[in-house]
């Protein structure tokens, strides 16, 4: 049983990707990921650090670091002058911590609105927290934007458990030059089989120092007409926080 967490930071933003971008909220970023994504923009949560920083105080954009890994009490202890209505709960892969999840989130989830952000591949961890989340916001990882092997079993048992969990779910599909219609023919079968009438949020990848392959804006369109004429609810939205220049 997890009883600490391993985390990479804690910071008081606007929310920039998703259907509640522009939303000021929490974000506690959980360190680690196996999924490996080429495209990843916050490649230090990755990999677990001796240490993680607390913004202090909230929207101030000054840090102070703390020591890895903490307790439930602690992590209460340094989010409490954090006052947005709303915690993100991301990564890195928070669900790769569930144990630490389950022990926390029960207490959180009755004073704040939990947003949970994942790359959609673990659904029994999703099963224990899912009664503490109120909004899913379930990556879709296509195997030819991220690279690596297709995962596309478990991204449908993922959207299954999610469904049964009676929260607010979306997916999100991260697009690169790279990105075929093969994939994208996949992801509209899973989500037309599981729930049509999801909202899906096309994310076109910004490019970072290691990832210089976005898609371009006619692509981007072809990807929202082709997602468009199978799904009723399909959005382009870019990583706003990129543009608005924030955490």
């Amino acid at each position: 049983m997890q009883t600490s967490a391993r985390l990479s930071e804690i910071f008081s933003s606007l929310q920039g990707e998703g259907p509640l971008a522009g939303e000021r909220m929490t974000f506690v970023r959980f360190a680690g990921c196996g999924a490996g994504c080429r495209y990843c923009d916050t490649p230090a949560a990755r990999s677990v650090a001796g240490e993680f920083r607390v913004e202090i105080p909230p929207r101030s954009g000054s840090f102070k670091c703390f020591e890895n890994p903490v307790d439930v009490e602690t992590l209460d202890r340094l989010t409490a002058s954090f006052d947005d209505p709303t915690v993100s709960v991301t990564g890195g892969e928070p669900l790769e911590q569930a144990d630490f999840l389950a022990e926390w989130l029960p207490s959180l989830s009755r004073r704040r609105r939990v947003l949970l952000e994942t790359n959609g591949l673990e659904a029994g961890a999703l099963a224990r927290v899912a009664p503490f989340v109120h909004v899913v916001s379930m990556d879709m990882k296509l195997p030819s934007s991220c690279g690596g092997e297709a995962r596309w079993a478990r991204h449908e048992e993922f959207l299954r458990a999610a469904i049964a969990s009676r929260g607010e779910t979306y997916v999100k599909m991260v697009v690169t030059a790279e990105t075929t219609d093969q994939d994208l023919g996949q992801a509209i079968s899973i989500i037309s089989r599981v729930r049509k009438f999801l909202p899906v949020v096309v994310q076109p990848a910004t490019p970072t120092l290691s990832f210089s392959a976005p898609a371009s804006p006619d692509r981007v369109e072809s990807i929202r007409r082709l997602l468009g004429a199978w799904l009723p609810d399909v959005r382009v939205i870019p990583q706003m926080h990129k543009v608005w220049g924030v955490l």
